[in-house]
């Protein structure tokens, strides 16, 4: 349960034997690598290029993207399975070789040309029928109108003028018509925002109207159509209809191509991880005849690597050299979390803060007992606790649930069981009290603060005497004592106090209490100023020190929240109930069935959202604070994408295993 130990590795291989090499590189998925070109050990690199090479990665990119973008766009068309049967489904396994060749003999560029061709297809016929729509709308609007607009350009005394108003200037507009008394106007039709009309005239006054309705934003139709617009809609509906069917043809044929899907998909993977092979070789130095790839890589996989390439290369053909860390890389070591599998999923709290670097601890097992206390605390509901067991142990015995939903599954899973506890030990079910209880929620509350004010003291004293220990593994004797042993004792000693004067009334237990923190404050003065250089400027660190004993009092006061929480959570399942028991019996079994159901089913989401939150509020500010530095950075091997399938070691290598 620690930081797994690194190892630098360089490998030394023949430039024909670079491609395999990186696969089972890639294939083990432990090994990051790193550059050479920014080093100055000149002795090493004299005789190798440094400058990174013009590489096909840019183009590997732009196909990748054309896949990704060809499988976007089929996911809305091919049938995919149900939510339960994909949750069900296994994925497919591959070796990478078998992913090549699979790849190599879909011919991806026909499948992508295919997505291509049906895009534009289907985007043309999009486009026409948008095109038809805006059509039938003005046909639909015209369609009263029996005559062709251009058929009454043939009258020698008679002008007729169709066309549209907005409907706020119609009624001016018909008002200036009366006035003239020689045009006959008809309304075709009416809309919420404009009116047509049809207008005939003698043609001595058509200037004369012209000026006249100019200020009234007349549009004259202009009408393109060689049928009436009656005949028009119906061809219009036609084409529409033709359409219509051409597209959904198209739809019904996607459907099917759950080949080229899959093709694709693999497509993906394949040039994702040649992709990440090339973006190795850019960052690998090459000699004439031979290159050389360094990284970081765990000290328990260098032996397994190995006997992978040697298997891939021949033993003869690549040198492997490992390295011990120095202590000036620490800081740049990628770090890899070892835990077993019950504190496993709880990493996840710790990554969401920061790694630890390489010279720390891993908090995360230190962190755990206290993230199960605190969560069970707030939670505290044997109800609630079923509820989240029940969901959480059915999900992953019963769907094939993969990756970090897997992890958070196992998460909240384990977390299932100290609300289950603490909701005994509370005497909570659903917000129904239990006959058997240790403490109540409702009566207790005073007793359930001090427990958790109780237990926010013991893990601060922890999380100080694990500062104490990690600093003085570093050499530093004095922050060592300073900031973490001393500290540690001047709250045992409150503690002691408190319980010696106000709890049994024992004096003597009292002034040891009151003794051992008295003695630390002097010490952290003497500690100070023996330690620095300046004596002076040392004592007034140790006094700026302990002015650090307000932001205590915070932390201890922030454990309360545990006590709060919890309280609030099984009092408002309890108001739900009470309101529920008020309604006369029919209604409470049935409406009020479900609206019980609805508005526990809220508490438990604002009782885990709760639980979760504050919970990891209390170890990254209260506990980690106290020991914990981070920064460090996670390894980042060369890996495959993994995003469809799995990949499995080749065979022979499994064998040799």
């Amino acid at each position: 349960m620690a930081i797994a130990k690194m190892k630098k590795l360089t490998l030394l291989a023949e430039h024909a034997h670079k491609e395999d090499v990186l696969k089972r590189v890639q294939e083990m998925q432990s090994l990051e690598v790193t550059s050479l070109a920014d080093k100055d050990d000149e002795d090493l690199l004299k005789e190798f290029i440094r400058e990174t090479p013009v590489s096909k990665t840019q183009d590997l990119q732009g196909k990748l993207q054309d896949i990704e973008y060809a499988i976007d766009y089929l996911d809305d068309y091919v049938i995919q399975p149900g939510l339960i049967e994909k949750l069900k489904s296994k994925r497919d396994v591959y070796t990478l070789s078998e992913l090549e060749t699979h790849v190599e003999a879909a011919n991806i560029d026909t499948s992508l040309d295919l997505v291509s061709v049906k895009e534009q297809e289907i985007n043309t016929l999009g486009e026409e029928l948008k095109r038809l729509k805006q059509e039938e709308q003005f046909l639909r609007k015209w369609r009263g109108l029996n005559f062709m607009p251009n058929e009454v350009d043939r009258f020698n005394l008679m002008h007729i003028m169709i066309g549209t108003v907005d409907i706020e200037h119609a009624e001016p507009l018909i008002d200036t018509l009366k006035e003239n008394g020689k045009i006959y106007y008809e309304e075709v039709y009416r809309r919420s925002d404009e009116v047509a009309y049809l207008f005939i005239l003698p043609k001595d006054d058509v200037e004369t109207l012209t000026d006249s309705i100019s200020q009234y934003s007349f549009q004259e139709l202009n009408y393109d159509y060689e049928m009436l617009p009656e005949d028009a809609l119906y061809r219009n509906l036609l084409e529409q209809k033709e359409k219509r069917e051409t597209l959904a043809d198209h739809k019904k044929e996607m459907e099917g191509w759950k080949s080229v899907y899959k093709d694709l998909q693999l497509a993906e993977e394949y040039y994702y991880n040649l992709s990440e092979r090339n973006k190795a070789k850019d960052i690998l130095v090459d000699s004439p005849h031979l290159f050389m790839l360094t990284g970081w890589i765990e000290e328990e996989k260098v032996e397994e690597l190995k006997s992978s390439i040697n298997l891939a290369v021949g033993e003869n053909d690549v040198v492997i050299l490992t390295d011990e860390i120095k202590m000036e890389e620490y800081r740049d070591v990628p770090i890899v979390l070892k835990n077993n599998k019950l504190i496993q999923p709880f990493e996840m709290i710790t990554e969401m803060f920061s790694y630890p670097q390489y010279n720390e601890v891993d908090p995360t097992p230190y962190m755990f007992p206290f993230f199960l206390i605190f969560f069970g605390m707030i939670g505290a509901d044997l109800g609630y606790g079923l509820i989240l067991w029940v969901a959480t142990f059915g999900a992953l015995k019963y769907f094939n649930i993969e990756g970090s939903t897997k992890r958070f599954l196992k998460f909240l899973y384990i977390l299932s069981y100290p609300t289950m506890a603490f909701g005994l030990f509370f005497g909570s079910f659903f917000g129904i009290e239990l006959p058997i209880q240790v403490l109540s929620l409702q009566d207790d509350v005073i007793e359930i603060m001090i427990i958790s004010v109780a237990i926010g003291i013991f893990q601060l004293v922890f999380g100080l005497i694990m500062n104490g220990i990690i600093k003085g593994r570093q050499g530093q004797r004095a922050s060592s004592y300073i900031d973490g042993y001393a500290w540690a004792m001047m709250l045992v000693g409150v503690v002691l106090y408190v319980l010696g004067s106000m709890v049994w009334d024992v004096s003597l237990l009292s002034q040891i209490g009151i003794g051992l923190a008295l003695l630390n404050v002097v010490g952290i003065l003497v500690v100070s100023t023996i330690s620095s250089k300046n004596k002076g400027l040392g004592f007034g660190l140790g006094l700026y020190n302990l002015y650090g004993v307000s932001g205590y009092i915070g932390d201890i006061v922030s454990y309360t929240r545990l006590m709060a929480l919890g309280v609030a959570s099984a009092n408002i399942a309890m108001a739900f109930n009470l309101i529920i028991g008020f309604l006369p019996p029919l209604i409470r079994f049935t409406v009020g069935v479900v609206l019980i159901i609805a508005l526990q089913a809220l508490n438990i989401a604002l009782a885990f959202l709760s639980a979760y939150v504050h919970s990891s509020r209390l170890q990254y500010v209260e506990f980690f604070g106290k020991f914990f530095e981070g920064g460090g950075k996670p390894l980042l091997p060369l890996r495959t994408l993994e995003k469809h399938i799995w990949l499995k070691k080749e065979a022979n290598y499994k064998m040799e295993e």
